[in-house]
């Protein structure tokens, strides 16, 4: 062609939760006979959680009424009707949240919102990330940027709560920063936010004029006696925040794509006003968001069986998170910490522990060749590395931590095996697998 016209940024796009995927399906070609364990993504659906009969109950009876409900387009920033019934459920839970509908914008699932809120940002502007933290918001920001994500330390000592200090230095090295991002409950590390922590980041954002970006979307998924602050709460008119939230987990409905985004404090600053127009006429753009869960969520979340769901869903996910940690925190080499939300956990392999020396046994040869090819090289990281091995030699599928940016290499895992017996022996295998990766070299 006369012009380059492929993305010089590229590089700059990574999603390793999707990317091991590939490693998977061409493994799975050479050797037909693995099988794969474990999960490498958050869907309940696909780990065999079943969509409540009330849900059903309730899409069906919309499928069959009015057809220009949930067949035709709705409002280009969403549904009116629902708009305003998330500015009463925001109130439900923070009297004291400014909002008005006409600062909540529906999006084709937070994925999309992610892909909006940095492409709408000015040339240059930078917002602060947690590190480890979601691929998806780290990918859209540098991106956009260009540049490699900036980002704060969540501490492993502190039940993954943010480091402050590491928080506070960013924004004044970086004086591009114009948002900090927090991931409550967080993705990675499972860990629940504590109300002196937050408000701790609202002083920084404060004191530099930042802008807060909270994404929320596992805020009714908390347990092992954590607390969930709610940040609007505890900003009030304070600083420009903005609070994502969806329908795709708690649900659980992740096919329905469908998120939305919280302009609080809009009116109290001149420039995030301007940001939040500019994202009101991105969303223009795509036409409106998909109408059937619209029009379906104010019913799903208000009917008298979904709390009773949350809290069994809740009450899984924590026995299953301990029932794991009680059998990977026994295995040498490897921290664990216990989570109190969302349903990952993250592990961190001790410092100085792996080399490019350590492996796996690999019973299928044309796969062993294949993962040794993939590892050469002196620049494959350490946990990628060991992730390959595994997936290869037990068919169990983590997500190496330094594909969420952790300074430490390690490992995620999700809570979502639904039967405990094979839930028990596959992450005893893994912890037996450690065991020998470590050994091995």
């Amino acid at each position: 062609m006369r012009k380059s016209i492929s993305c010089p940024n590229l590089e700059l796009m990574r999603y390793g939760i999707r990317e091991i995927v590939d490693v998977t399906q061409q493994l799975q070609a050479l050797d037909p006979s693995l099988q794969v364990m474990g999960e490498n993504i958050g869907d309940p659906v696909a780990k065999g959680w079943d969509v409540p009969d009330f849900i059903r109950e309730i899409l069906a009876g919309l499928i069959r009424s009015d057809a220009r409900q949930v067949f035709a387009y709705t409002h280009s920033r969403g549904r009116i009707e629902t708009r305003k019934w998330v500015v009463d459920y925001a109130r439900r839970f923070s009297p004291s949240a400014r909002l008005d509908y006409e600062q909540v914008v529906f999006v084709n699932g937070l994925g999309a919102g992610i892909s909006i809120i940095y492409r709408m940002l000015a040339p240059g502007v930078r917002v602060l990330q947690p590190h480890p933290g979601y691929p998806t918001h780290i990918s859209s920001e540098r991106f956009h940027a260009g540049l490699e994500s900036i980002g704060y330390r969540l501490d492993p000592g502190r039940q993954w709560q943010p480091d402050l200090d590491h928080l506070e230095f960013q924004v004044k090295r970086n004086p591009d920063v114009a948002g900090i991002l927090l991931i409550n409950p967080n993705n990675p590390t499972g860990a629940v936010y504590t109300e002196d922590v937050l408000e701790a980041v609202l002083r920084i954002a404060e004191r530099y004029r930042l802008m807060v970006i909270s994404d929320e979307v596992y805020f009714r998924m908390v347990f092992n006696q954590a607390h969930y602050v709610q940040i609007t709460e505890l900003a009030k008119a304070r600083v420009p925040l903005l609070v994502m939230r969806g329908v795709s987990k708690d649900v659980p409905w992740p096919g329905a794509r469908c998120g939305w985004l919280e302009f609080h404090n809009a009116d109290r600053d001149l420039e995030f006003q301007a940001y939040f127009e500019s994202i009101k006429k991105s969303v223009m753009l795509e036409v409106c968001s998909t109408s059937l869960p619209q029009t379906a969520l104010p019913l799903i979340y208000d009917h008298p069986e979904f709390e009773r769901w949350l809290s069994r869903y809740c009450a899984d996910l924590e026995t299953n998170s301990n029932a794991i940690y009680a059998i990977l925190s026994r295995t040498k080499g490897i921290h664990v910490i216990p989570i109190q939300g969302a349903f990952y956990m993250t592990i961190l392999f001790d410092e100085g522990i792996l080399n490019n020396r350590q492996t796996l046994p690999i019973a299928n040869p044309k796969s062993a060749e294949f993962i040794r090819r993939i590892v050469a090289g002196s620049n494959i990281l350490l946990d990628k590395r060991f992730a390959y091995y595994l997936l290869a030699a037990t068919g169990i599928c983590v997500v190496p931590a330094t594909d969420f940016e952790s300074p430490r290499p390690g490992f995620r895992v999700t809570m979502l095996e639904r039967d405990p017996g094979r839930r028990d022996r596959t992450y005893q295998r893994l912890a037996e697998a450690i065991a020998h990766y470590l050994a091995s070299g």
